[in-house]
């Protein structure tokens, strides 16, 4: 029986980032359900760590993909953000805006949008850019722990160490 899923190594091989941000992410004025689901996303997430103030020392995203989008809201509220991804495709594509290299994906839209859902944009001046304050926050990429066992447990010793446990607290989207 055939299964309706992509495999793990189809994915591996197959999986282009930049053609799945320019689909899903490429935010626009223009009207269609991605967009919507984007602007969904963002007001919850804003509502969530900035309402509702969850707010931490680590915040560990599993599973990016390349994006960056749920980080905009959470990256005043964590000392340190770490993103994981199961493809190095998608982790150099983080990598690729983390740093700022040539041919990065353009966040700025949905950036400004999190700006103006914050209130920390003013009328006819640039709005406060969270780009440089997510750079500079810590945030790091790290392979997923689920596929390689050498970096699971080297990731283990740093994350999991016994003398300084980290309480992570999560919360779902409405």
């Amino acid at each position: 029986m055939e299964s309706g899923f992509t495999s793990k190594d189809t994915y591996l091989s197959h999986f282009n980032p930049r053609d799945y941000l320019e689909k899903y992410y490429s935010f626009g004025s223009r009207h269609c359900a991605e967009n919507e689901i984007l602007r969904h996303l963002l007001k919850n997430l804003f509502k969530i760590f900035c309402l509702d103030g969850v707010k931490g020392e680590l915040l560990i995203d599993i599973g990016s993909g390349p994006t960056i989008y749920q980080l905009l809201s959470a990256c005043e509220s964590f000392t340190e953000i770490i993103v994981t991804d199961y493809t190095d495709q998608n982790l150099w594509e983080l990598q690729k805006w983390l740093k700022k290299e040539p041919g990065a994906f353009d966040w700025s839209p949905v950036v400004t949008y999190v700006c103006d859902l914050e209130g920390n944009s003013r009328t006819g001046q640039q709005p406060w850019n969270k780009s440089p304050y997510l750079r500079d926050n810590s945030c790091s990429t790290l392979p997923s722990m689920g596929r390689s066992s050498q970096c699971r447990r080297s990731q283990q010793r740093r994350f999991l160490n016994e003398e300084n446990p980290r309480q992570i607290r999560t919360k779902w989207l409405p």
